[in-house]
């Protein structure tokens, strides 16, 4: 089979961008500092429930929608902790991961040939879930060191044939949480154009220093009627493997989002619903202190960066910072690679995070998802190779 038997926008799909690099990192045993995957595992309550569900029989189709149960647990967390009812019969559905959750409601809003703006840099795979449901991204860059967004920038992206914008906030790869005066701009643009707003929010309880979380569902209600909001278990339950997601919508939006959803997967597993309706409501202290956690990781590894000559823009949520190579001297692509092979450590080169990848030539993106203890060791074999020097003894060592 060749590639005139696939459709132009599977063919059109560029791998992600850390293909190239994932094997030799693996192989090397490089400490990932790329990928989101968190750390941990899922709670043991989801996985005795899950796994009595499957002993049980109840292995077969659930409800399309997804156990009533389940989304009842769901609308309750999101109704006390956005301050603002969800009616779990008809403003919600169970997606198989954020991911789905995307190309479901950009299917369920939008049509071939209509465009969707999308913030530059950009989650790599927000382009990609565009154009499988056959729209065309239109980027919108954020502007200046801190990264805004502008009501220049959105006005001027729009034409004719916008018809949403997709936005995640907080923002990964930049770590910006988008503050009053921009989803003002963003509200009076999808007003007077008549636009769906979508916006990704996996990582919407990890805010830092007292930021707080913005959104269609609770604090910018103007918004409500004409958005989908889309979450999942992945990051605030360590459950990325489970593939458990949400949308959710007014209800004649959610109509659309479940026929198409039925159309996509049918419906997430049956025994993994099962296991995540255990969880019940989230305990606000742990919570509290995993964003703490992350906040601590964060300040650990901006200070490590700076100090190794990187750039860096604080983040103010998310698991993500976009760092600076121009002081370095060298393209983002070459160094991700070097770092791999002499200093064991993978980031993510800037490319994948602009339309055009020689506009990431001077960024790499870094997670923050390792314990402090292997973040202080990654920045030191980074900062001892980048310097040419030995590496200093735990130069960025931290105390338990």
């Amino acid at each position: 089979m060749t590639t005139r038997h696939l459709s132009r926008r599977t063919a059109g799909l560029p791998p992600l961008g850390l293909a190239a690099l994932l094997p030799a990192a693996r192989a090397g045993g490089a400490t990932d500092l790329a990928l989101g995957i968190p750390t941990g595992d899922p709670p043991p309550a989801a996985v005795e429930a899950a796994a009595a569900a499957l002993a049980s029989g109840a292995n077969q189709y659930a409800d399309p929608a997804g156990l009533l149960d389940l989304r009842i647990v769901v609308a309750a967390r999101l109704t006390a902790e956005r301050g603002v009812p969800v009616d779990p019969e008809r403003e919600l559905v169970i997606s198989a991961g954020a991911t789905e959750g995307l190309l479901v409601a950009l299917l369920a809003t939008t049509d071939p040939g209509d465009e969707v703006l999308i913030p530059q840099p950009f989650f790599e795979n927000h382009p990609g879930v565009v154009e499988l449901a056959g729209a065309t991204p239109r980027f919108v860059p954020l502007t200046g060191p801190d990264r805004r967004l502008t009501e220049e920038a959105l006005t001027a992206a729009v034409t004719p044939r916008t018809r949403a914008v997709l936005l995640n906030n907080p923002h990964n790869p930049t770590g910006r949480v988008f503050d009053e005066t921009e989803f003002a701009a963003l509200t009076a643009l999808c007003e007077r154009h008549d636009l769906i707003l979508i916006t990704d929010e996996v990582y919407d309880r990890f805010t830092y220093d007292g930021r707080p979380h913005r959104s269609p569902l609770g604090t910018v209600p103007a918004l409500r009627e004409r958005s989908v909001v889309v979450g999942s278990f992945s990051k605030t339950r360590r459950m990325s493997g489970w593939r458990l997601g949400y949308c959710v919508a007014p209800p004649e939006i959610t109509a659309g989002l479940r026929s198409v959803h039925e159309r996509t997967t049918l419906g997430t597993p049956h025994p993994l619903q099962r296991g995540a309706v255990a969880l019940g409501a989230l305990d606000d202290r742990e919570v509290d202190a995993a964003r703490a956690e992350f906040q601590a990781r964060r300040d650990l590894v901006c200070a490590g960066l700076r100090g190794a000559g990187f750039t860096v823009h604080t983040p103010e949520g998310g698991w993500f910072l976009l760092a600076g190579t121009a002081g370095l001297g060298r393209p983002s692509s070459s160094l991700a690679r070097d770092l791999v092979t002499h200093a064991k450590v993978l980031v993510a080169p800037g490319g994948s995070f602009f339309a055009d990848p020689a506009d990431g030539d001077d960024w790499i993106r870094i997670a923050l998802v390792r314990d402090r203890a292997q973040l202080a060791a990654a920045l030191d074999r980074m900062a001892g190779y980048l310097s040419g020097a030995p590496l200093a003894v735990n130069r960025f060592a931290v105390s338990k």
